[in-house]
């Protein structure tokens, strides 16, 4: 009868203590190469709005927005929520897109139509209007008074999906 050696203990447990470093350095590098590549698909607002003020002038919210981002956005959406709770929304960026039955919610600003905020970070006035198309009027907004202290919630929604909200005191 033959006697078998085989490798002694020492020598075995140092062998699975290797394949279990080289297995956890495998799976660390598969790992940080994976979510780096998600982080950097990941893409979001480009922009940072910031209202530096609004008021009611009678007929229209004005505000004066800036953009501390690095990407040039349009306001492309606004929503208008009275004190009642009725939300309006802006349908159009501009009050000549009207037809002749429909009430026209718009923004805009002295760059025209939509309201364009530049990444200068300098504050651009932007104006959303309430605009009558069966009687060719700018109109007050719903229920909205110069000077009766109701305050009004809007919110901006730019091209790139960036947001600011802002309350404003008729």
């Amino acid at each position: 009868m033959r006697l078998r050696k085989g490798i002694s203990p020492i020598v075995a447990t140092t062998l699975l203590i290797l394949v279990a470093i080289a297995t956890g350095i495998v799976i660390y590098v598969f790992a940080t190469g994976w979510v780096g590549t998600r982080l950097a698909e990941t893409t979001g607002p480009r922009a940072v709005l910031v209202v530096e003020s609004a008021y009611y002038n009678g007929t229209d919210f004005v505000l004066y927005v800036r953009n501390d981002g690095t990407a040039i956005v349009n306001i492309t959406r606004a929503y208008i929520t009275a004190p009642d709770g009725t939300v309006y929304v802006t349908n159009s960026t501009s009050p000549a897109t009207y037809n002749n039955n429909g009430i026209i919610i718009y923004v805009s600003n002295t760059t025209g139509y939509p309201a364009q905020i530049p990444a200068n970070g300098n504050p651009v006035a932007v104006a959303i209007g309430y605009y009558n198309a069966s009687n060719g009027d700018k109109d007050e907004f719903p229920g909205a008074s110069k000077g009766s202290g109701q305050v009004y919630t809007i919110k901006l929604v730019a091209s790139d999906g960036s947001e600011v909200t802002v309350k404003v005191r008729t």
